[in-house]
């Protein structure tokens, strides 16, 4: 029995890449809108250490920048920022019951 995909893989899927950029900080290698992370997290849950979805959603898009993938068009760095700032949290709210029962 094959284990469960590791976020790396599931982002590559997303993406549509076989393997990780390479030079993350010169070559995208995609771009995938914010609620693709958020599934992923909510997915991946059991296997994060995040305490909330925000948290888990952070540490997800530090692995996508690690492997050349922008979010909405912005480096996964930014989107954190924002994230922090409260920008998303509309979003966040609407996946808020999914990440409590995952």
């Amino acid at each position: 029995m094959r284990s469960k995909p590791t976020v790396t893989e599931l982002l590559l899927k997303a993406v549509g890449a076989s393997e990780p950029s390479g030079d993350p900080a010169h070559k995208s290698i995609g771009d995938l809108p914010l609620e693709k992370i958020i599934e992923i997290v909510i997915e991946k849950k059991p296997d994060l250490l995040a305490k909330t979805l925000k948290g888990a959603v952070k540490t997800v898009l530090g692995s996508a920048k690690s492997i050349g993938i922008t979010i909405n068009g912005k480096d996964p760095k930014i989107v954190s920022r924002e994230l922090d700032q409260g920008l998303y949290d509309d979003i966040l709210s609407r996946y808020e019951d999914a990440w409590i029962k995952a």
